[in-house]
């Protein structure tokens, strides 16, 4: 076909014109990406992008905390440390950060004590924490820490056979204590035997499982704790609730004889019934921050017992329908002998934990708070790394001594970092890669050939 110089003109017009629109077209891209700043974060657990509670908490974050980076601009972590850094920086301009190449400033390593490539250092006024690993949970974690306006105490009774966090027996609560530390809590142990009275700065105080009785006189001193407006987290077990009565019936509760079951427990593969699975949280914030179901493992019920008190009753955990108190519990029985004998058993829902609040006996604007959780193997050693046992007992305390903004930070693991194929899906994934594909590509190309032969 001859092209006439009109048909040139216009094809060389055509391509100017389209050249200009490409040209346009990137420039506008390039604009538009520097505008914008958009990802999407498609692992399993979202594993690069900080959680719902992270963001939360930056957000609501009102004062400037300054955090140190001591790490070699050509380090190998140096990239991993500003992509951590950044998130948080775009929730919030509260951060204050520096890089300081440690190399450089012998000095500041030696005031701070510095001890690796890539330490961190979170601080604020004469309060600090250093950080030696790079993951969201350990910062947000440093965060919180520092950004409390007072030091939290929790004091532990000791000398009835209670759990301790300085104890690592599996009975105990250790691991549990090492993520309250984490968030900034302190620790007091104290046998109301040797001292007399409860420290006045404890922001709570813990029983935890008392396994033999009480003196009349420690008692006392616990109900007056309790009149002058302190926060307790009482922890008991079927068997044990007996010792402390008087407390029970200052705080208008009564306790369901016998031990809770519950058959749903067999959805989680567990067939022993004396562990209870407990979803609602009755929309309460501590169920706000518990990710999932809880398990408690050989609890007792309670109940409210005086709708008259100045106390107001919130029932936390509450069982399934087809529960019930286990009145015939003996250590040789089997998960087969445990049946629902309407006439000595009590029939479910039943309520493992209430929360009890009043206004402060010595200050009408503070909120006096009380927990009763009928289980302490919940955040035992032995099950607080099942289903959401440690959310839940975090909550609970941060709940218990007023910080309701300092919410649980869950540990975030690379789910997806490993994948698992059958032998015939690796069949499949590789004769499409070695054969389909080539075979495909093949065609196409010599059907693009063909037809220009044939032009």
């Amino acid at each position: 076909m001859k092209i006439s110089s009109k048909t040139h003109r216009l094809y060389r017009l055509q391509q100017v014109i389209f050249y200009i629109l490409l040209s346009l077209a990137i420039l506008l891209l390039a604009k538009f990406s520097l505008q914008t700043n958009n990802s999407w974060d498609w692992t399993q657990n979202s594993r690069h992008t900080l959680s719902n509670t992270s963001r939360d908490f930056l957000q609501q974050l009102n004062t400037t905390i300054d955090i140190q980076i001591f790490i070699s601009p050509n380090n190998e972590y140096r990239a991993v440390v500003e992509a951590l850094i950044n998130r948080y920086q775009e929730q919030t301009n509260h951060l204050n950060i520096s890089f300081i190449n440690p190399d450089f400033s012998p000095d500041l390593v030696r005031e701070l004590k510095i001890q690796q490539q890539g330490e961190i250092v979170v601080s604020k006024a004469e309060k600090l924490e250093h950080l030696f690993d790079l993951s969201e949970q350990s910062l947000t974690n440093a965060l919180i820490s520092v950004s409390r306006e007072q030091e939290q105490w929790l004091v532990f009774i000791e000398g009835h056979g209670e759990r301790t966090p300085l104890n690592q027996a599996n009975f105990n609560l250790s691991t549990w204590g090492a993520q309250l530390k984490q968030k900034g809590f302190q620790f007091q142990a104290l046998n109301l035997v040797e001292h007399s009275q409860i420290p006045t700065n404890a922001a709570a105080v813990i029983i935890a499982s008392p396994e033999t009785a009480w003196l009349p006189g420690e008692i006392e001193l616990i109900r007056n704790y309790i009149d002058h407006g302190g926060n307790l987290l009482w922890l008991t077990e079927p068997n044990t609730n007996q010792f402390l009565i008087a407390l029970a019936e200052q705080l208008d509760i009564e306790f369901v004889a016998g031990t809770v079951m519950d058959p749903n427990a067999e959805l989680l593969g567990i067939t022993d019934p004396q562990f209870i699975l407990v979803t609602d949280y009755a929309n309460h914030p501590i169920g706000s921050a518990t990710n999932s179901v809880t398990l408690f493992p050989q609890a007792v019920a309670m109940e409210h017992t005086n709708v008259a008190s100045d106390w107001q009753h919130t029932a936390l955990l509450t069982t399934q329908d087809n529960t019930w108190s286990e009145t015939t519990v003996e250590p040789q029985q089997t998960s087969a002998d445990f049946n629902y004998d309407v006439n000595e058993d009590t029939s479910g829902p039943l309520v493992l934990g209430y929360l009890l609040t009043r206004l402060h006996a010595n200050d009408d604007d503070k909120e006096q708070r009380i927990a009763i959780i009928g289980d302490g193997d919940f955040v035992s050693n032995t099950y607080i790394g099942n289903a959401a046992n440690l959310d839940f007992s975090i909550a609970l305390i941060n709940w218990l001594v007023q910080d309701d903004e300092l919410i649980a930070i869950p540990v975030k693991t690379t789910l997806d970092s490993q994948l698992d194929l059958s032998r015939s899906e690796s069949l499949i994934i590789g004769l499409g890669f070695l054969l389909v594909i080539p075979s495909i590509l093949l065609s196409v190309g010599f059907g693009l050939w063909w037809y220009r032969r044939r032009q």
